[in-house]
Protein backbone atom coordinates (compact mmCIF):
# COMPACT_ATOMS: atom_id res chain seq x y z
CA UNK A 1 0.00 0.00 0.00
CA UNK A 2 1.10 3.38 -1.09
CA UNK A 3 2.22 5.90 2.18
CA UNK A 4 0.33 8.82 2.66
CA UNK A 5 2.81 11.28 1.60
CA UNK A 6 3.29 9.71 -1.98
CA UNK A 7 -1.02 9.16 -2.82
CA UNK A 8 -0.24 13.13 -1.46
CA UNK A 9 1.83 14.02 -3.74
CA UNK A 10 0.30 11.71 -6.95
CA UNK A 11 -3.21 13.68 -5.96
CA UNK A 12 -1.81 17.32 -5.48
CA UNK A 13 0.03 16.94 -8.46
CA UNK A 14 -3.03 16.34 -10.48
CA UNK A 15 -5.24 18.74 -8.90
CA UNK A 16 -3.08 21.82 -7.35
CA UNK A 17 -5.59 21.97 -4.91
CA UNK A 18 -5.27 21.34 -1.02
CA UNK A 19 -8.94 21.11 -0.68
CA UNK A 20 -10.30 18.30 1.88
CA UNK A 21 -14.23 17.97 1.60
CA UNK A 22 -15.06 17.29 5.01
CA UNK A 23 -18.33 15.22 5.20
CA UNK A 24 -20.87 16.05 8.09
CA UNK A 25 -23.95 14.85 7.75
CA UNK A 26 -25.56 16.11 10.87
CA UNK A 27 -29.22 15.68 11.29
CA UNK A 28 -30.35 18.53 12.31
CA UNK A 29 -28.67 20.64 9.66
CA UNK A 30 -29.55 17.94 6.37
CA UNK A 31 -32.42 18.89 3.91
CA UNK A 32 -35.91 17.31 5.02
CA UNK A 33 -36.71 15.92 1.94
CA UNK A 34 -33.47 13.47 2.11
CA UNK A 35 -34.93 12.51 5.87
CA UNK A 36 -37.25 10.62 3.80
CA UNK A 37 -34.75 8.05 1.96
CA UNK A 38 -33.90 4.68 3.06
CA UNK A 39 -30.29 5.80 3.77
CA UNK A 40 -30.16 9.27 3.96
CA UNK A 41 -26.75 10.04 5.44
CA UNK A 42 -25.53 7.96 2.52
CA UNK A 43 -27.41 9.77 -0.20
CA UNK A 44 -26.26 13.47 1.50
CA UNK A 45 -22.75 12.55 1.08
CA UNK A 46 -23.04 10.79 -2.41
CA UNK A 47 -24.18 13.95 -3.53
CA UNK A 48 -21.34 16.13 -1.86
CA UNK A 49 -19.34 13.39 -3.42
CA UNK A 50 -20.44 14.02 -6.61
CA UNK A 51 -20.24 17.26 -6.01
CA UNK A 52 -16.97 17.71 -5.66
CA UNK A 53 -14.83 15.05 -6.02
CA UNK A 54 -13.49 16.77 -9.12
CA UNK A 55 -11.92 18.87 -6.74
CA UNK A 56 -11.38 17.19 -3.95
CA UNK A 57 -7.71 16.22 -2.93
CA UNK A 58 -9.34 14.09 0.04
CA UNK A 59 -12.72 13.65 1.98
CA UNK A 60 -12.96 13.58 5.37
CA UNK A 61 -16.02 11.93 6.70
CA UNK A 62 -16.92 12.17 10.26
CA UNK A 63 -17.93 9.09 11.75
CA UNK A 64 -19.80 10.40 15.06
CA UNK A 65 -22.61 11.83 12.67
CA UNK A 66 -23.03 8.20 11.36
CA UNK A 67 -22.47 6.89 14.97
CA UNK A 68 -25.54 8.28 16.48
CA UNK A 69 -27.64 5.88 14.12
CA UNK A 70 -26.00 3.00 15.75
CA UNK A 71 -25.68 0.11 13.21
CA UNK A 72 -27.98 1.29 9.87
CA UNK A 73 -25.39 4.88 10.70
CA UNK A 74 -22.31 2.50 10.39
CA UNK A 75 -23.97 0.96 7.42
CA UNK A 76 -23.85 4.54 5.79
CA UNK A 77 -20.96 5.60 6.56
CA UNK A 78 -19.18 2.65 5.38
CA UNK A 79 -21.34 3.02 2.20
CA UNK A 80 -20.29 5.90 1.93
CA UNK A 81 -16.59 4.96 2.28
CA UNK A 82 -17.00 2.17 -0.89
CA UNK A 83 -18.96 4.79 -2.93
CA UNK A 84 -15.83 7.30 -2.12
CA UNK A 85 -13.15 4.80 -3.28
CA UNK A 86 -15.30 3.94 -6.22
CA UNK A 87 -16.06 6.86 -7.41
CA UNK A 88 -12.76 9.17 -6.98
CA UNK A 89 -10.11 6.30 -6.55
CA UNK A 90 -6.91 8.44 -6.46
CA UNK A 91 -8.55 10.70 -3.57
CA UNK A 92 -7.30 10.17 -0.35
CA UNK A 93 -10.02 9.13 2.75
CA UNK A 94 -9.54 10.90 6.08
CA UNK A 95 -11.65 9.44 8.77
CA UNK A 96 -12.26 11.90 11.52
CA UNK A 97 -12.89 9.48 14.63
CA UNK A 98 -10.12 11.15 16.96
CA UNK A 99 -9.36 7.32 18.29
CA UNK A 100 -6.74 7.31 21.35
CA UNK A 101 -6.75 3.90 23.36
CA UNK A 102 -3.76 1.58 24.26
CA UNK A 103 -2.13 -1.56 22.32
CA UNK A 104 -5.11 -4.32 21.70
CA UNK A 105 -8.10 -1.36 21.65
CA UNK A 106 -6.27 0.86 19.17
CA UNK A 107 -4.91 -2.73 17.11
CA UNK A 108 -8.37 -3.19 16.93
CA UNK A 109 -9.48 0.34 15.45
CA UNK A 110 -6.38 -0.17 12.81
CA UNK A 111 -8.10 -3.46 11.92
CA UNK A 112 -11.44 -1.91 11.44
CA UNK A 113 -10.40 1.41 9.59
CA UNK A 114 -6.99 0.03 7.90
CA UNK A 115 -7.98 -3.51 7.32
CA UNK A 116 -11.96 -3.20 6.71
CA UNK A 117 -12.80 -0.59 4.98
CA UNK A 118 -8.82 0.19 3.34
CA UNK A 119 -8.84 3.77 4.56
CA UNK A 120 -5.94 5.80 3.93
CA UNK A 121 -5.86 7.80 7.62
CA UNK A 122 -7.38 7.95 10.64
CA UNK A 123 -7.41 11.14 13.17
CA UNK A 124 -6.35 10.23 16.78
CA UNK A 125 -5.33 11.98 19.90
CA UNK A 126 -1.73 11.58 21.46
CA UNK A 127 -2.92 11.86 25.46
CA UNK A 128 -1.58 8.41 26.19
CA UNK A 129 1.96 8.82 24.80
CA UNK A 130 3.21 7.15 21.40
CA UNK A 131 1.77 3.85 22.87
CA UNK A 132 -1.49 5.33 21.87
CA UNK A 133 0.22 6.21 17.90
CA UNK A 134 2.33 3.26 17.18
CA UNK A 135 -0.34 0.54 16.77
CA UNK A 136 -1.99 1.77 13.92
CA UNK A 137 1.59 2.15 12.14
CA UNK A 138 2.89 -1.26 12.64
CA UNK A 139 0.22 -3.14 10.38
CA UNK A 140 2.12 -0.84 7.36
CA UNK A 141 -1.11 -0.46 5.87
CA UNK A 142 -2.60 3.25 6.78
CA UNK A 143 -1.38 6.78 8.46
CA UNK A 144 -2.13 8.42 11.21
CA UNK A 145 -2.94 12.49 11.80
CA UNK A 146 -1.86 13.16 15.42
CA UNK A 147 -4.32 15.57 17.39
CA UNK A 148 -1.32 18.80 18.09
CA UNK A 149 -3.09 21.98 18.23
CA UNK A 150 -6.71 22.31 17.93
CA UNK A 151 -9.15 25.60 16.70
CA UNK A 152 -11.41 25.52 20.33
CA UNK A 153 -11.28 28.12 23.03
CA UNK A 154 -10.35 25.88 25.37
CA UNK A 155 -7.60 24.42 23.54
CA UNK A 156 -5.00 25.83 25.71
CA UNK A 157 -6.54 24.52 28.86
CA UNK A 158 -3.37 21.56 27.98
CA UNK A 159 -1.86 22.30 24.87
CA UNK A 160 -0.12 25.02 25.59
CA UNK A 161 1.30 23.51 29.05
CA UNK A 162 5.22 24.28 29.14
CA UNK A 163 7.55 21.91 30.38
CA UNK A 164 11.39 24.10 30.72
CA UNK A 165 13.06 20.77 31.29
CA UNK A 166 12.49 20.04 27.80
CA UNK A 167 14.59 21.49 24.55
CA UNK A 168 13.72 25.16 24.15
CA UNK A 169 12.14 24.46 21.11
CA UNK A 170 9.78 21.34 22.22
CA UNK A 171 8.93 23.22 25.59
CA UNK A 172 4.92 23.85 24.82
CA UNK A 173 2.68 20.67 24.63
CA UNK A 174 1.69 20.69 21.20
CA UNK A 175 5.25 21.39 20.14
CA UNK A 176 6.72 18.26 21.61
CA UNK A 177 3.46 16.38 20.15
CA UNK A 178 4.57 17.87 16.90
CA UNK A 179 8.12 16.87 17.09
CA UNK A 180 7.21 12.94 18.57
CA UNK A 181 5.25 12.92 14.93
CA UNK A 182 8.52 13.80 12.92
CA UNK A 183 10.10 11.21 14.80
CA UNK A 184 7.93 8.63 14.80
CA UNK A 185 6.74 9.95 10.90
CA UNK A 186 11.05 9.31 10.01
CA UNK A 187 10.49 5.71 11.59
CA UNK A 188 6.87 5.42 9.81
CA UNK A 189 7.83 6.46 6.41
CA UNK A 190 5.41 9.16 5.05
CA UNK A 191 2.67 8.01 7.45
CA UNK A 192 2.23 10.54 10.32
CA UNK A 193 1.81 14.11 10.22
CA UNK A 194 -0.33 16.82 12.28
CA UNK A 195 -3.86 18.49 13.04
CA UNK A 196 -3.24 22.10 13.38
CA UNK A 197 -6.37 23.99 13.62
CA UNK A 198 -6.75 26.89 11.36
CA UNK A 199 -7.92 29.56 13.30
CA UNK A 200 -4.54 29.97 14.63
CA UNK A 201 -2.17 30.61 11.39
CA UNK A 202 0.84 32.22 13.17
CA UNK A 203 1.11 29.22 14.93
CA UNK A 204 0.52 27.20 11.98
CA UNK A 205 3.42 29.13 10.81
CA UNK A 206 5.81 28.41 13.78
CA UNK A 207 5.00 24.59 13.78
CA UNK A 208 5.80 24.63 9.69
CA UNK A 209 9.10 26.53 10.17
CA UNK A 210 10.06 23.32 12.80
CA UNK A 211 8.37 19.84 10.92
CA UNK A 212 8.91 20.79 7.49
CA UNK A 213 8.08 17.22 6.01
CA UNK A 214 5.34 16.52 8.09
CA UNK A 215 1.73 16.94 6.50
CA UNK A 216 -0.31 19.05 8.32
CA UNK A 217 -4.26 18.40 8.37
CA UNK A 218 -6.11 21.85 8.92
CA UNK A 219 -9.85 21.97 9.97
CA UNK A 220 -10.92 25.37 11.08
CA UNK A 221 -11.41 26.91 7.59
CA UNK A 222 -14.74 27.97 6.46
CA UNK A 223 -17.53 28.17 8.82
CA UNK A 224 -15.34 28.30 12.01
CA UNK A 225 -13.64 31.59 10.46
CA UNK A 226 -10.17 30.69 9.23
CA UNK A 227 -8.47 32.44 6.32
CA UNK A 228 -7.52 30.58 3.01
CA UNK A 229 -4.97 32.79 1.96
CA UNK A 230 -3.43 33.17 6.03
CA UNK A 231 -3.38 29.47 6.41
CA UNK A 232 -1.72 28.91 2.85
CA UNK A 233 1.04 31.37 3.75
CA UNK A 234 1.09 29.82 7.51
CA UNK A 235 1.14 25.86 6.25
CA UNK A 236 2.74 25.55 2.69
CA UNK A 237 1.82 23.11 0.38
CA UNK A 238 2.28 19.98 2.38
CA UNK A 239 -1.38 20.75 3.89
CA UNK A 240 -5.12 19.08 3.51
CA UNK A 241 -7.02 21.71 4.02
CA UNK A 242 -10.68 20.80 5.63
CA UNK A 243 -14.04 22.78 4.58
CA UNK A 244 -17.45 20.83 5.79
CA UNK A 245 -20.06 22.99 7.20
CA UNK A 246 -18.30 25.98 4.68
CA UNK A 247 -19.22 23.38 1.47
CA UNK A 248 -22.32 21.26 2.16
CA UNK A 249 -24.63 23.09 4.55
CA UNK A 250 -25.30 25.85 2.07
CA UNK A 251 -28.60 25.27 1.31
CA UNK A 252 -31.15 22.95 2.68
CA UNK A 253 -33.06 23.04 -0.22
CA UNK A 254 -32.34 20.39 -3.48
CA UNK A 255 -29.68 23.12 -4.85
CA UNK A 256 -27.56 22.08 -1.94
CA UNK A 257 -25.42 19.59 -4.27
CA UNK A 258 -25.38 22.98 -6.84
CA UNK A 259 -23.91 24.94 -4.60
CA UNK A 260 -21.52 22.99 -3.12
CA UNK A 261 -20.20 22.34 -6.70
CA UNK A 262 -19.36 26.03 -6.98
CA UNK A 263 -17.92 26.58 -3.27
CA UNK A 264 -15.94 24.02 -3.84
CA UNK A 265 -14.77 25.20 -7.20
CA UNK A 266 -14.19 28.35 -5.84
CA UNK A 267 -11.76 27.75 -3.44
CA UNK A 268 -9.93 25.49 -5.57
CA UNK A 269 -9.70 28.37 -7.66
CA UNK A 270 -8.38 30.25 -4.89
CA UNK A 271 -5.62 27.67 -4.19
CA UNK A 272 -4.67 27.76 -7.29
CA UNK A 273 -4.39 31.27 -7.50
CA UNK A 274 -2.57 30.98 -4.26
CA UNK A 275 0.00 28.57 -6.21
CA UNK A 276 -0.05 31.17 -9.31
CA UNK A 277 -1.81 28.55 -11.92
CA UNK A 278 -4.16 29.46 -13.89
CA UNK A 279 -7.41 27.42 -14.45
CA UNK A 280 -8.26 26.03 -17.48
CA UNK A 281 -11.72 25.36 -16.60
Amino acid sequence: MKDLKTKFSERFQHLKSNLTVGLDPEWNKIPEFLKKEEFPLFIFCKEIIDATGEFALAFKPNIAFFERFGSKGIQQFEMAVEYMKHAHPSAIIIADAKRGDLANTAKEYAAYYFQSLELDSLTISPYMGKDTIIPYLENNLGSVFVLCLTSNPSAIEFQKWKDDSRPKQYQILHEAVAHLARELNQEYKGRVGIVVGGTRPSEIAKIRSQEEELLFLIPGFGAQGGSLEEIMDASGELSFINSSRGIHFLSSGKDFADLAHAKAKEITQSMKNWYGIKSKS
